[in-house]
């Protein structure tokens, strides 16, 4: 989703303004056009530190990527601020804070952006801590391509907010959220630090509050089989963290399971059983934990997929039939069979 102003005249009490806002999914990786009141009490917490290296060099693979696609449209490559992107991260903060993907006028009134003669914004998130599924949702998405497209859009600022994958007042698992606010100027008008790299301009404005959890490996504890397998396949220690349990047997029908603790303190506990092979429940997120509340195994089953999109809902699918669903509008957790 994304609002996208381009006006008319310089002066501000003339301008003329026209939105387009859209609203799409794309399965599994991404959610556009959320909307939803925010929370009483911000989840700060939920945002996760990364160094100011990590932080460049992701900030340099999107602005490529957008020069990229811009080149192949046979446009000129924007330039990027550092100053801009001030903008841009504290609105992706925001949207972690709030848990919200929405908009507001900040890209529009913000003094570090001041002078500009047409203005856009768009944000979206991933589930896999990648720039690339950001830009490529940007990218299909036709709302959201005018804006990375506009010939008239000469410099950006990047936001890329870290996200600890399961948020407070929700649940969702969110990994990155990413805004691009996006401007053109006359000549002789914009900000004073504007690059053809990140690493050529200073990356002020861009630090996070953060919640500091050092992954520490646990101490005789080993993966081994089926367990391992999917371990790994869903990114090891960098995403499900350290085991903090051996493997566990004695389960219903022949199912062993092991614990998981990653950085930001989210568990997953990866089930196997000869029937559903091996998959994980994120036990600290809404549906890992109904799942508990039912019963565990006993109850739906054993999980024979992770969670997964599916519009605004989070789902997964259970061996005794039951598929969990996790509605990101309403914060609800429910079951169908």
């Amino acid at each position: 989703m994304f609002k996208y102003r381009t006006p008319r005249h310089a002066a501000p009490k003339r301008r003329s303004t026209h939105r387009l806002i859209a609203t799409t999914t794309a399965a599994c990786i991404m959610l556009g056009g959320l909307a939803t009141v925010a929370p009483a009490h911000a989840a700060t917490a939920d945002i996760v530190s990364v160094s100011q290296a990590s932080r460049a060099s992701d900030a340099q693979n999107m602005l490529n990527q957008i020069n990229a696609h811009r080149k192949s449209k046979g446009l000129a490559p924007v330039k990027y601020s550092a100053s801009l992107s001030g903008i841009a991260q504290g609105q992706s903060n925001r949207l972690v804070q709030q848990e919200v993907i929405d908009h507001s006028n900040t890209f529009l009134t913000d003094p570090r952006a001041a002078g500009y003669n047409a203005a856009g914004e768009i944000h979206a998130l991933s589930y896999q801590n990648s720039v690339t599924d950001l830009v490529q949702w940007w990218k299909g998405s036709n709302g959201h391509n005018k804006v990375l497209t506009d010939p008239k859009m000469t410099v950006i600022g990047i936001g890329l907010t870290h996200v600890d994958g399961s948020l407070s007042r929700t649940g969702s698992g969110w990994r990155l959220v990413g805004t691009v606010v996006s401007y053109g100027f006359p000549q002789g008008k914009g900000p004073s630090d504007v690059s053809t790299t990140v690493s050529g301009s200073p990356l002020g404005g861009v630090a996070t509050q953060s919640r500091t959890v050092t992954p520490t490996p646990a101490t005789g504890y080993t993966v081994k089989g089926g367990i391992k397998a999917r371990y790994n396949a869903l990114g090891g220690a960098a995403v499900i963290g350290y085991p903090i349990t051996n493997e566990r047997g004695g389960l219903l029908n022949g199912g062993v399971y092991q614990v998981f603790r990653n950085a930001a303190g989210v568990e997953h506990k990866i089930m196997w059983s000869p029937a559903s092979g091996a998959h994980a429940v994120k036990e600290t997120g809404a549906i890992g934990s109904a799942w508990k509340r039912a019963g565990f195994e006993r109850g739906w089953g054993y999980p024979t997929t992770e969670e997964y999109r599916v519009g605004s809902e989070v789902q997964q699918r259970f061996s005794n039939g039951y598929v969990a669903h996790w509605s990101s509008v309403t914060g609800k957790t429910w079951v169908t069979r």
